[in-house]
């Protein structure tokens, strides 16, 4: 492996992303493989567990993307002090953290590829730690550890201090997002933001597409709405945007948008029939990229060659509060690892797999099936007339018609129950988008309550009224998907899709 720097800084509380660019790499490296040095000069890590039986062609394969917002290149040569001043990176506090995390679940025949976010303020059980934390900060514990652990042993030369400790905290990640995920994660990639507005640059650009004005003075960011196309600074601008959207999910959304765009681009566009664009591609990875050491990506890369754009998936994990908060006033994404792990399980059970429709069950309810339930709908978001024509939808599915009001101004959207109509709440909670739910001594029995964010992308809200973009780009779809985290629905990689 190159030379390692002897220091690791990293962009502290800022959220520049890289990984979004490391899944294009398992669909186009194949591309590559008259490269022969291409993987030879890849940097390396050893921290898959190896007494795990190893994964062979053919076998499903779980792998975890890691983001790290470093201020050096994969090989720890530094990045130049122009680009750092463009992405706002305010000055070195010397953390250590994950900045992204995303898990890729690849079916034995390679035509599928599902992946999900996990958002970086998860708050959950670190491995090995007392109690919980971001689960972002696991990498800086077993950095720490690791390198206390090698100091102790003796250990002085910076090079091997830098490289055990990364290892470290690269393996504290695993097992950390392993405990949530109820996986197995059998291949780690890292990126960092050097190799991401490289490989931007190299592929001529990304194509994008917004809804709505947005700007963020923090990252730099200020697109227009509708389609345009970003490279370099502006896609990491792009994608590292959290000051002026909703919430953290929305970050989360939009490096998934990206990503399939990028995905798309790269797959049809004959990207990879350009020789000098691979080539510049392939210098923009062997400079940015750490994988594992058992991780043989010709032969893997060899296994997805009929995969297509709309053939990968892209979902955020499921979070029970986006907006939680600490007693010392942290912010935090709070989780359900139960809930988490049995949606995870039914997301990868479907990925490459086609639905059986020989005994498709009918989506039309048995008429008054749910006359019992009266659905009060409030529209707490800013978008005019929201309420009622969620509560219009509602009725046409059979649902008795209750109050439609203006509620207190909130980010995400909530079910509300009384203790004795939970599966009535289930019901309405699915039709709008698997909604989060909550029992609420405020709810008559007999009625459920609809508190409608700014979030809320379902069914009924203004990017479902026939918004439609032109040439292959569409809006982010509105219907219940497979994901928890309905305002934030799926997207695939077959063309441009409009976003918040």
């Amino acid at each position: 492996m190159a030379g390692v720097g002897t220091r690791i800084a990293l962009i502290g509380g800022k959220s520049v992303v890289a990984a979004v660019s490391v899944l294009v790499l398992g669909t186009t490296y194949y591309g590559w493989s008259t490269i022969s040095n291409a993987e030879a000069n890849v940097s390396h890590a050893d921290v898959i567990d190896k007494t795990a039986t190893p994964k062979t062609p053919g076998q499903d394969m779980n792998i975890l993307l890691v983001g790290m917002d470093s201020r050096t290149d994969a090989h720890g040569l530094p990045l130049p002090q122009n680009l750092l001043d463009s992405l706002h990176a305010g000055p070195d506090d010397g953390e250590i953290e994950a900045d992204t995390l995303i898990v890729v679940h690849v079916p034995g025949d390679g035509t599928a590829a599902s992946a999900f976010s996990i958002p970086r303020d998860s708050y959950v059980a670190i491995d090995g730690e007392n109690g919980k934390d971001k689960i972002n900060a696991a990498f800086g514990y077993g950095f720490n550890e690791k390198k206390a652990e090698l100091e102790k042993q003796g250990v002085k030369d910076q090079q091997k201090l830098t490289l055990g400790s990364m290892d470290g905290g690269r393996s504290k990640t695993i097992r950390t997002v392993e405990t949530l995920t109820g996986v197995t994660i059998d291949h780690y990639a890292e990126v960092n933001l050097f190799g991401f507005a490289q490989i931007s640059d190299a592929i001529g650009g990304v194509p994008v597409c917004l809804l709505h004005d947005t700007s963020d003075d923090l990252s730099g960011a200020n697109f227009k709405a509708g389609p345009q196309t970003v490279q370099g600074l502006t896609a990491l601008q792009f994608v590292r945007q959290r000051h002026g959207l909703i919430n953290e999910l929305d970050r989360e959304h939009r490096q998934q948008a990206f990503l399939a765009s990028m995905a798309h681009q790269m797959l049809s566009t004959g990207v990879l029939a350009n020789p000098a664009k691979l080539n510049d591609i392939i210098k923009a990875v062997t400079n940015s990229i750490t994988v594992d050491n058992g991780w043989q990506l010709l032969d893997f890369a060899g296994e997805l060659q009929g995969l297509t754009g709309g053939s990968i998936t892209f979902n955020t994990m499921p979070v029970t509060n986006v907006d939680g908060r600490l007693n010392d006033g942290t912010n935090v994404v709070m989780v359900s690892p139960t809930a988490v792990q049995a949606w995870v399980k039914a997301l990868f059970s479907k990925v490459g797999k086609q639905p059986d429709t020989s005994t498709a069950p009918t989506t039309t309810s048995a008429p008054n099936a749910n006359a019992a339930t009266t659905v009060d709908v409030y529209n707490s978001s800013t978008q005019g007339g929201l309420a009622a024509r969620v509560s219009d939808l509602l009725v046409a599915q059979g649902y008795g018609k209750g109050d439609v009001l203006t509620g207190t101004k909130r980010a995400t959207s909530l079910v509300e129950y009384s203790a004795a109509d939970k599966a009535a709440a289930q019901k309405v909670a699915t039709a709008l988008g698997d909604l989060p739910m909550a029992v609420s001594s405020a709810v008559s029995p007999g009625h459920v309550r609809v508190l409608l964010g700014n979030a809320y992308h379902g069914p009924g809200s203004t990017a479902s009224q026939g918004v439609t973009g032109g040439g292959q780009l569409q809006l982010a779809p509105s219907t219940p998907t497979t994901t928890a985290t309905p305002d934030r629905p799926q997207l695939d990689a077959s063309g441009v899709t409009c976003i918040p």
